[in-house]
């Protein structure tokens, strides 16, 4: 998959009795380390959006392939003249939106089209790789110079739009922006109840998980590691199941460096999904280093709960930080045993859950696995979803659920 990044914020500036916007964007991997390299060029769209009180409208400012992505490119500095009415929108204070994409057949920017995009991986063509699109605000209460968001429709085109937000940071830094295994392992969590029907839901490793959200009486606990800007946690809060009686704690853990851009992200979702739209979902953030985790220092968050299951995505690439990653989970897991208490009688054993998604990079990160195993971790289920990539091999996302008795 490929990103479109702002590069700076939009840069405002009178002409005549109108005004420009210029851009400066690039279009790269999740790691910023491949930039896109189509066979043929890609047609690229820019729309203004304008929420007003009476009602919301959009421009197309960029006219039909005139704006191309061609082979070779690593930057785009286009320069567009807003129209009247959303100039005389930004004056009177509305909300102004600027969106960046490609054309849709290439749109990343619904969960159906994440996971039917990898449909023909296996294929000659190689599937369908795709473009996430970003959006920025020129105007309005929350336009901030520092940040862009990816918006993610979740549910099917006939409904009511649902959409998860989620803030990144502009620049170049790849810190505090979403990555491919997170976005494809929410994808495959949302399919389960938006898209039931799509072979990745029919899965056992989703069924499983599904089964674990749906059943019992009693709360449920998630817990998630290495969290970034949010997009696992906050997504998966966005669709928990509404019709079941019991509540659900989902606290997202980071190091501290990660705490604003998350705690930002958690307040979008629930100004986005205000009211009872998150049902009996609570969603919360902690800090959490892997270095304390591994010796059993967690914080008053972490210890108040016996966690049902631990999430993590895009948590492998770095292996030096596998030992105290693998030493935090096997921390947890005793927690929550002395949480359960002593396993008398025909009781049984106390039982960790831990969901892993990843996008294997390099070699060396099958390291997780052998530490996994060697402290007793067993591998429940576990997916692989193709991952088509426009103008380069595809690669895949791998899902594991991991059980510790």
């Amino acid at each position: 998959m490929h990103y479109i990044r702002l590069l700076r914020p939009p840069k405002l500036s009178p002409s005549q009795q109108r005004m420009q916007a210029e851009l400066v964007f690039t279009i790269t991997t999740d790691l910023g380390d491949s930039f896109l390299y189509p066979e043929a060029p890609v047609n690229l769209v820019v729309t203004a959006h304008v929420y007003t009180p009476s009602g919301d409208y959009w421009y197309e400012l960029s006219e039909h392939g005139k704006l191309q992505w061609t082979p070779g490119r690593r930057v785009a500095k286009p320069v567009f003249e807003l129209p009247p009415t959303v100039v005389s929108a930004m004056m009177s204070g509305d909300v102004v939106e600027l969106c960046v994409g490609s054309e849709s057949s290439f749109s990343a920017d619904r969960v159906h089209s994440i996971l039917t995009s990898a449909k023909d991986a296996h294929s000659q063509d190689g599937g369908r790789g795709l473009i996430m699109p970003v959006q920025v605000t020129l105007n309005g209460p929350d336009a901030d110079d520092d940040i862009s968001t990816r918006k993610i429709r979740l549910n099917a085109t006939n409904e009511l739009p649902e959409y998860l937000e989620i803030e990144e940071e502009i620049g170049e830094s790849i810190a505090r922006h979403i990555w491919d295994a997170g976005v494809v392992a929410l994808s495959a969590m949302v399919a389960t109840y938006k898209f039931p029907h799509l072979e990745s839901s029919q899965h056992p490793c989703m069924q499983t998980l599904r089964r674990m959200f749906d059943s019992g009486e009693s709360e449920m606990n998630i817990l998630e590691l290495g969290c970034g800007v949010g997009i696992l946690g906050t997504g998966l809060c966005a669709v928990y199941p509404r019709e079941r009686a019991a509540d659900c704690t989902i606290l997202m853990t980071d190091l501290d460096e990660a705490e604003g851009r998350a705690r930002a992200n958690i307040a979008l979702l629930k100004h986005n999904h205000s009211g009872s739209q998150l049902g009996n979902a609570t969603i919360l953030y902690e800090n959490l280093n892997w270095e304390h985790g591994r010796q059993g220092r967690f914080g008053p968050e972490v210890q108040r709960r016996r966690w049902d299951l631990v999430l993590l995505s895009d948590c492998t690439y770095n292996v030096d930080v596998l030992p105290a990653l693998v030493g935090t989970l096997s921390a947890l897991h005793e927690a929550n045993a002395k949480q359960a208490g002593p396993a008398g009688g025909d009781a049984r054993p106390s039982a960790t859950r831990v969901f892993l998604a990843t996008k294997p990079r390099h070699a060396s990160e099958k390291a997780l696995f052998a530490l996994m195993e060697s402290e007793g971790w067993r591998i429940l289920e576990s997916q692989v979803l193709p991952l088509p990539v426009l103008g380069a091999e595809s690669e895949s996302v791998e899902m594991y659920l991991f059980e510790k008795v």
